[in-house]
Order: structure tokens, then sequence, then C-alpha cells
């Protein structure tokens, strides 16, 4: 392990229009005793060749590809990178976002100054090509006194890049479930909250993360809601920690209320396997809090 190095690591796939400013983002950092690793998942556009472009003029930015027996997808990716990397911490990042210049050098000094901390977290601002969404970072709900709940009622939002972990505290977890397609990186944060449900806060919207117009279309938003179901069902698989140690009246009326919600919508929609996966889902709460 190289201590004191900042392992940031990137899949990409088909980025050749937001990479390169997002490589440049990294080079400005303040702090840097970073490597960067660019897992490219298959790119059909110039993505890999302004990739290897980069990886010459500076040599800690260095480029692998997603070998072939590995699912296709970001979580494959991620977890490849992490495999391949050294440095004490680690920074997962988007291929279309943005770092302002003092991210790393804030992250890495919270850690480097609290070190019973397992890592830390800066805030998020959205942007879009043309402006910059500066109320977006207010809505993360960082700083609360009851992560568990309100994370999982979606109140409290970690976003890829936020955090900055220790490796060793990563070392014994699974890390992304590569069997996910949406919301995995969520999945992933809750069950980086069950080991260590304390974290230190950057203050500062230091991530600028793209929007692009297209996720804001009316079945964007509606698959949006899938995947945000997708994630509570996913979550009782940890469910004895859920509604037995997660003592909070609150997580028991919201997950009712959830799936409730979701059996009137999935029925008017038709959507008959996701309705009867709600009503299941539903009358487990009944019979456990009756019990």
């Amino acid at each position: 392990m190289n201590k004191g190095q900042v392992s940031i690591i990137i899949p990409v796939y088909n980025s050749e229009v937001y990479i390169q400013d997002t490589l440049q983002s990294i080079l400005a950092q303040r702090y840097q005793h970073w490597e960067c690793l660019c897992v490219d998942d298959g790119s059909t556009d110039s993505s890999l060749a302004l990739l290897r472009s980069f990886a010459l003029k500076d040599k800690r930015i260095n480029v692998v590809s997603r070998p072939d027996h590995l699912p296709k997808g970001g979580n494959s990716c991620r977890n490849y990178g992490f495999s391949k990397t050294s440095g004490e911490f680690v920074q997962w990042f988007d291929s279309d976002d943005l770092m302002h210049p003092e991210m790393l050098s804030a992250k890495v000094e919270q850690l480097q100054r609290y070190e019973d901390y397992n890592y830390v977290i800066c805030r998020t601002a959205y942007f879009y090509d043309d402006r910059i969404d500066e109320r977006s970072f207010y809505d993360q709900h960082l700083d609360t006194d009851n992560i568990y709940v309100d994370y999982l009622t979606f109140k409290t939002k970690f976003f890829t890049p936020g955090p900055l972990f220790r490796r060793d505290f990563l070392h014994p977890m699974e890390l992304f479930n590569q069997g996910l397609k949406r919301h995995q990186e969520k999945e992933f944060f809750f069950r980086v909250v069950l080991r260590d449900k304390r974290y230190r806060i950057v203050d500062e919207a230091f991530i600028l993360r793209r929007m692009h117009h297209d996720q804001l279309s009316e079945n964007v938003n509606r698959s949006a809601d899938k995947s945000k179901f997708e994630f509570v069902a996913n979550v009782f698989n940890y469910e004895n920690f859920v509604l037995s140690q997660v003592r909070d009246r609150s997580v028991t009326i919201y997950f009712k209320d959830f799936f409730f919600k979701y059996i009137r919508r999935f029925v008017r929609e038709g959507n008959f396997k996701y309705a009867v996966r709600s009503l299941y889902r539903y009358i487990k709460i009944i019979v456990r809090n009756q019990g």
C-alpha cells in the first residue's frame, strides 16, 4: 500500500465528449500524490485513444480494459480497478464529472487528522452544460443524527464520487454488486453505513456532477422510480438489521407506505410482477411488526 496516495478509479464507456475535462480536473488538483486508473468498459468511440494520450503525458494515469470474464458495467470496472490500485485512500469517480482543485486535499487532510474515521464525504452540486444548480448541494442532508433512518428514507444522499475511503476499511467488504443494474451505488453505500455510520464531512460542493438533459424525461424518471423500488426491496436482504436493530417507528411506517404506494402504481401501469413483489414486502413488514 502506498501511504498517502489516493487511488482514483474511473469506469469509462463511450465518454469521448467529457473524459478530457474530467482528467484535466484531476490534473489540476492541489494534492498531487495520486494515481488514476481508468477502466475501459469496451468503448466504441475514441475514449480509449484519448485515455492513452493522457497516460503518455502523465505516468500517474493508467489505462486498462475490463477483462472479458467480468460482466460489463461500471460495477465490474470499479471492483476491478480497486484490485489493480494500491493507494492508501480510494476515490471512485465518474467519467463525466469534475473535481474542484481542492477536493483531494480537503478530504485527505480530514482522514489524516482524524485517524479513527474510515471515510470522509464532500458535497456535490449538479451542473448542466450551461449552468450550475447552486442549490443542489444543500439537499444531501449529510449532517444527520440518524444516518440509518435518513439514508433508508432517501433523505440523506451519497453520490459515487462523494466519499474518500481508507483502503483498509474497504478490503473486507464486498464492493459494488455486479448483479445490480441500477442503484448499485446506493446499495453499496448502505452496506458502508452498516459497517461504520461515522464519517467526516467536507462542507463544500467540491464535486460537479454532470446532468444530461435526457435525464429529465418522463421515461427516465419512471425508470428511476423502479430503480428506487429495486433498492428498497434489496434492503430486505439485510432485514434482520433494518427491522430489528433500527428500532425507529418512522422506518417501519416509511417502508409500509412505500410498498403500498408502489402496489397501486404498478397495478395502474399493468406491471403485475412488481405489484406482487410490493405486496409481498408489505405483508412481510406487517407480519414482523405484529410479532
